[in-house]
């Protein structure tokens, strides 16, 4: 794959597979608080803790978004324009272009042997030739937005792998990006497969109390 440019990309291949840098955008958020809607949709969607309890159910929670046939697959130079495309769109700036601006994405052409598509940490996506589709595209980028956003928010809560913001995060990319078609398919299955993507209650004393109460109950009735 030649050198190539697009509009504040910069894609270059390396031994692996190809490096894009992506530069700052003017849709780019400079700050999060409480007064904008990123907050209000990062601030109560923790989990419990790491670990990763729902990833098997988000699996098959996604498996009809998946296509079937190979020749439903895009071709890898296809896959690294599709990545370029979804970040670099205003929608997805306005969002998370605080956590792509000056910044590179490895993206690896895995070898063939590999069954699955990986996200390393904050900057590696890893595809082999098989699950190359938009909702395993978006799926791994959503690993990375949530990996990325441990290292500048600090929201001093869990974020699981496959967890709650996970989950909210793949849906609305799938949402923006394949449609209300793909978007209904996807929330169907989080509802079929008990998959939590909603914010949680904040447990308030009160609110604690009456759980206890709630649980003392059923001991007693046991």
């Amino acid at each position: 794959m030649r050198e190539t440019k697009i509009p504040k990309t910069a894609i270059e291949e390396y031994n692996k597979g190809v490096i894009i840098t992506f530069a700052k955008s003017k849709h780019d958020n400079c700050k999060w608080n409480k007064n904008v809607s990123t907050w209000e949709m990062l601030k109560n969607r923790y989990d419990n803790g790491l670990r990763d309890s729902q990833m098997q159910k988000l699996y098959d929670a996604e498996y009809s978004l998946i296509p079937c046939g190979a020749e439903d697959n895009l071709p890898f130079d296809e896959v690294i324009l599709k990545i370029a495309e979804v970040i670099n769109d205003t929608w997805f700036r306005k969002k998370f272009g605080r956590l792509f601006s000056d910044t590179e994405l490895k993206i690896e052409n895995a070898p063939r042997n590999q069954n699955m598509a990986y996200a390393y940490g904050t900057d590696i996506i890893s595809i082999p030739y098989h699950m190359c589709n938009v909702p395993i595209v978006l799926h791994e980028l959503s690993h990375i937005i949530v990996d990325r956003l441990s290292f500048v928010v600090n929201m001093r809560k869990s974020y699981s792998t496959h967890g709650r913001m996970f989950a909210f995060i793949y849906l609305e990319m799938v949402k923006k990006f394949m449609g209300e078609c793909s978007y209904d398919i996807l929330k169907n299955g989080y509802k079929n497969f008990n998959v939590k993507y909603r914010n949680r209650i904040p447990q308030t004393s009160a609110r604690k109390k009456i759980l206890r109460e709630r649980m003392l109950k059923l001991h007693e009735n046991v």
